[in-house]
């Protein structure tokens, strides 16, 4: 957005509220203004639009930080709410951070909650968590989730980074409470690999101590052969459906399948294989359970665990027997009331199934996926320049500051003009509460402006056709892709991935070994830059990838659905299994083959 008009800050008539005293009032009007920044998303900086932003910044920290000016509960809740906003706003203003103001704050009596509404993981300055939860522990959980959310657009900013993975290790008695919990479960993954297991704990713990669980009664009557899929992604355009549902569609021929849809209802549900749709949804802020608290389903599998609250609360709740997550969303629950994860014992490190998983880890044959093959034909597009491009398929939250500083150190070795191509997918995550220019600025202050660009959403043909254009790509770390690697397999774009200890960061690598490529798969980040390099610098190199890619038979190799089989085998063995498996006291994965 460029245009400010539609709002006007009158910096004399905040001023004259604060004179008179009248702080309910001054706080509405910058409320209003703080509610404009969080819905309306800049895309660009003009100087109108910098002035603009730089005079509220200027008149709202000068005034929050008047010790006089008081804050009633109602209106501190709703500026804790603001700190990410707050955050990001600051950040594209000339201020950059809120660090002189929190000094000022320290000093004054009563300023917890405006501290809460200020310290963001932006901050260099340090506060200790916990002498805000000793202080005003209500307020303090809303600040801890609220400060969770900048993994959107700040995992790319040096200090951020290390603010939010220290942030998630913080253990408090007083941390009982968890707001925006969909941010913080999805986030954590994100945040730091294996720092999400703390979180999530104590996460699902307060769920299931909450007064939602402690209301629910579920009335269950298991019939063997009544099985409930329960997702918000299940259409044909979302990578959910896409990877997950040949499984299911093989359930269909021996069970009654049911699909419990979470969220607002959707016209384009793939239901055709369901004998019924249920629905669950908020209703006055709790979830309505009405269509599911009677049931006879004998289990549940939930494709994407955490892509919304819906699933994260639910998840907590034994609405049938046997509950089964997979890998819609990666990662396990750390703590909810999911028994089982079907994962693939190609990809999984199978000694670390108890470290990786609460669950019981299922392993069938194969990725415990099933890959697509692009509805895409090659175009073979001239590049217009001479700019050696990388495509990095990473939504925004996979950019993180180890890997820009690998890129960074590509850049510097580089003997070709490089220049990244970041495609960030949807914007709205990383747009969400003015996220987008601190993100861009960060990238600025790493690569240098001249050496990347952010591609905006775009129609699935248009983006591989850009996709295309590239040279190579990288794959992300840790958080890797999947969806990514595929494309660029079947664009003949050679890839180095960088594979881990966990599947969502080693399932792109899998795909490489199964197609002859494992020469492409690091495993630090010296060997990355490495790869990478060589690719840039060596032509024939690069060509010879490029034909090994061309002669492979990549929907034989990399798409096969016979995993399906074992998937229902492995349905077939938890229900009939699933009394036995209880008794055992064994986090052992359970092999199907």
């Amino acid at each position: 957005m460029t245009n400010t008009q539609k709002l006007e800050i009158n910096s004399r008539e905040l001023l004259n509220l604060y004179l008179q005293k009248d702080y309910n009032l001054l706080s509405e009007k910058l409320i209003a203004i703080l509610t404009h920044f969080e819905n309306i998303t800049y895309f660009e900086l003009g100087a109108d639009a910098q002035y603009f932003i730089n005079i509220f910044v200027k008149n709202f920290l000068y005034l929050f930080t008047q010790p006089d000016y008081f804050l009633n509960e109602k209106h501190a809740a709703k500026f804790i709410r603001f700190n990410t906003t707050i955050a990001n706003l600051v950040a594209m203003s000339s201020f950059q951070t809120t660090d002189a103001s929190l000094e000022v704050l320290k000093s004054q009596p009563h300023n917890f909650a405006k501290i809460l509404a200020l310290y963001s993981a932006r901050n260099t300055i340090r506060i200790e968590p916990q002498i805000l939860f000793q202080a005003y522990p209500s307020f303090a959980c809303l600040w801890y989730s609220h400060f969770c959310e900048l993994y959107r657009s700040a995992l790319v900013n040096k200090k951020a980074y290390q603010n939010l993975r220290e942030h998630l290790t913080f253990i408090d008695e007083n941390l009982t409470d968890f707001h925006n919990i969909a941010d913080i479960y999805y986030g954590a993954t994100f945040i730091g690999a294996s720092r999400d297991r703390n979180i999530k704990q104590q996460l699902n713990a307060s769920i299931r101590k909450s007064p939602f669980a402690r209301k629910v009664t579920i009335t269950n009557n298991p019939h063997p052969k009544k099985i409930a899929i329960v997702t918000s992604k299940w259409f044909p355009e979302n990578s959910v459906y896409q990877i997950l549902a040949p499984f299911i569609e093989y359930l269909a021929a021996d069970y009654e399948l049911t699909l419990i849809h979470l969220g607002i209802p959707r016209e384009n549900l793939a239901t055709a294989i369901f004998k019924e749709v249920k629905y669950v949804d908020f209703k006055d802020g709790t979830l309505n359970l009405e269509q599911i608290q009677e049931n006879d389903f004998i289990a549940l599998f939930y494709p994407d665990i955490g892509l919304n609250a819906e699933s994260i609360l639910l998840s907590n709740l034994r609405v049938a027997p046997i509950q089964i997550c997979g890998h819609g969303f990666p990662v396990s629950t750390y703590g909810s009331q999911i028994d089982y994860f079907i994962s693939g014992a190609d990809v999984e490190i199978l000694e670390a199934a108890a470290e990786n998983y609460s669950e019981r880890l299922v392993v069938l044959p194969g990725l415990g996926i099933v890959n697509q093959v692009p509805n895409y034909e090659l175009k073979h597009p001239a590049k217009k320049n001479q700019e050696f491009i990388i495509n990095c398929s990473w939504s925004s939250e996979k950019v993180n500051y180890p890997m820009l500083s690998v890129l960074s150190e590509i850049l510097r070795q580089s003997k070709r003009k490089v220049f990244f191509r970041f495609f960030t997918g949807s914007v709205d995550l990383l747009a969400r509460k003015n996220g987008f220019i601190p993100f861009q600025q960060d990238l600025e202050s790493l690569l240098g402006k001249d050496h990347f660009e952010i591609i905006p959403p775009k129609p699935y043909e248009e983006y591989l056709e850009l996709m295309e254009l590239g040279d190579i790509s990288l794959d992300s770390y840790h958080f890797s892709g999947y969806n990514s690697v595929r494309e660029s397999l079947f664009l003949r774009k050679p890839i180095v991935t960088f594979a881990g200890n966990k599947w969502y960061n080693r399932i792109g690598s899998q795909m490489l070994r199964m197609i002859g490529l494992e020469e492409l798969i690091a495993t630090s980040a010296r060997e990355y830059m490495r790869l990478t390099l060589r690719l840039i610098h060596e032509d024939p190199y690069r060509t010879i990838i490029q034909q090994k890619l061309s002669q492979v038979n990549l929907e034989e190799r990399i798409c096969s659905s016979q995993s399906k089989i074992y998937f229902k085998k492995a349905i077939d063995l938890l229900i009939e299994k699933h009394s036995q498996l209880q008794t055992e006291d064994s986090r052992k994965p359970i092999k199907i083959g």
